[in-house]
Order: C-alpha cells, then sequence, then structure tokens
C-alpha cells in the first residue's frame, strides 16, 4: 500500500467528522491517554504462545456534539502495541523472553452516545487507522537487562486497521471543562506482517508465512475544553450552573 492511498484513506475517515463540525452545535478539545496491555496473536509459529506486555496511548483530540445525546470524536494518537513470546531463537542464550514493540501513529474516528446531568456516561465505537513508524525486537533475559535483537519494520505492513469500542465517563469541572475515564478496546482486523524477518528466518522459520493480528485494551483519562453548545451535553433547564452549555 503506497503513500498516496494511505492519504486517501486518512481523508475518508475524517471526511464524516469534518462535516459534522460545519454544523452548529457543541464542540470542543482536549488531551488523552493512559497505559494498557496488548498481544499480537493469530500464527501458530510466533504468535501462538503470546503473552500480554505493557501498552500505551497520548494525543489529542476534537469533539463535535450533532445531536441531543451524541458526538462525534477525532483523535490523533501515538500508540505502543507489544506482545511477549517464549524465546525461539538459538541465536540468543536459552533463556527468558521475547518483546516486539510496535510505535504507531492512530487515527481513531469515533460516534459516541452519553447520557446524564451533571456526570455524564457514555460509549463510543468507530475505525481507527494506524501508520507504523518502526517496530523492535528485544531479547528479556531472566537476569540481566534487556538488550535490542533486531529492527524489523519491513516485515509490517505499513497501516494496521482496527474496530475500537469503548465506555467511561465525564465529569464537569468548573464552566468549561470536562474530565473523562474510559476504558478502550482496539480489536485489529487485518493481518499486519508483510514477510518474515531475517532475524526470524534464521532462527527459526524457513520461509513459512507469518501472520499476526493486534489487540490492546487501554484505561484512558483525558481533559476536554468545551466552547459552547447545547448538543452532545444536554443539561436540565433547572440547573444554573451548567447554562453555559447553551450559549
Amino acid at each position: 500500500m503506497n503513500t498516496r492511498m494511505i492519504v486517501c484513506f486518512c481523508l475518508l475517515l475524517a471526511a464524516p467528522a469534518g462535516s459534522l463540525f460545519a454544523q452548529k452545535g457543541s464542540w470542543g478539545a482536549g488531551i488523552e491517554g493512559g497505559p494498557g496491555l496488548s498481544f499480537i496473536y493469530g500464527s501458530q509459529s510466533i504468535y501462538s504462545q503470546s503473552k500480554f506486555s505493557l501498552a500505551g496511548t497520548t494525543g489529542i483530540f476534537g469533539e463535535y456534539g450533532f445531536a441531543g445525546n451524541f458526538s462525534v470524536k477525532l483523535a490523533l494518537h501515538y500508540e505502543r502495541i507489544s506482545t511477549r513470546t517464549d524465546n525461539y531463537s538459538a541465536m540468543l542464550p536459552p533463556s527468558g523472553m521475547l518483546q516486539y514493540n510496535l510505535d504507531y501513529l492512530s487515527l481513531p474516528v469515533l460516534v459516541k452516545w452519553s447520557i446524564g446531568s451533571r456526570i455524564r456516561f457514555f460509549v463510543n465505537a468507530g475505525p481507527c487507522l494506524s501508520l507504523l513508524l518502526q517496530e523492535s525486537l528485544w531479547h528479556l533475559p531472566e537476569n540481566g537487562n534487556k538488550a535490542k535483537v533486531a529492527n524489523e519494520t519491513d516485515a509490517y505492513l505499513p497501516v494496521n486497521l482496527a474496530v475500537t469500542a469503548g465506555c467511561g465517563i465525564a465529569i464537569p469541572v468548573g464552566k468549561s471543562f470536562l474530565v473523562t475515564l474510559e476504558v478502550r478496546d482496539n480489536l485489529g482486523v487485518i493481518n499486519i506482517r508483510s514477510s518474515v524477518s531475517d532475524f526470524e528466518r534464521n532462527s527459526y522459520f524457513s520461509g513459512a508465512e507469518i501472520k499476526g493480528y493486534t489487540n490492546s485494551t487501554l484505561l484512558l483519562a483525558g481533559v476536554c475544553y468545551r466552547f459552547g453548545g447545547s448538543k452532545g451535553l444536554s443539561c436540565p433547564s433547572n440547573d444554573p450552573e451548567f447554562q453555559y452549555i447553551r450559549k
């Protein structure tokens, strides 16, 4: 997949959000991020015994309320996806584990439904397109410090596509801010491997096809600044403390 196709796909994902921001309603912007757990699964060779590893993401987002309880959210994240496997390589000391780290620039596009007055409960879902920045393989010995084994970026597709879904709460702070807490899961739907790496071929795999799919579960905290409007975050008419949202 060449760069032009990737850019076109990003624009297609962003188009619905752009058209909604042109309408009259409430909108806001903020930052979010947090830790999580991830793993890569799918192949009967390398990833068949994958174990969870520490993951995380951080970034910025914009949100637009286009109906009473609905909004659309477009974000740009730096994301780390990791997995650990048993040490299968005869080129390394016969102990410890291997850790695969994949760094992505991710673009989730989410439709969110919220309910509540003071404290808002929400669920959201949508696609997430991720561009691979780099992949690195590390050896984690039982004793001693971890060591970088190889950079295998060329053995992975430059893009990953996932289905994203989450739920959480949003709490108003002052007249313009919301603090959010969310649990979100990203399930990859395409094979992220393009080939067998040199290290894998020299270590164990003579030429067998390798398939891998990502999955990560994240705990996200965020702060959103609301610019006003009555949609996407409805408030009771008898609550004067929240009437700034109806401007």
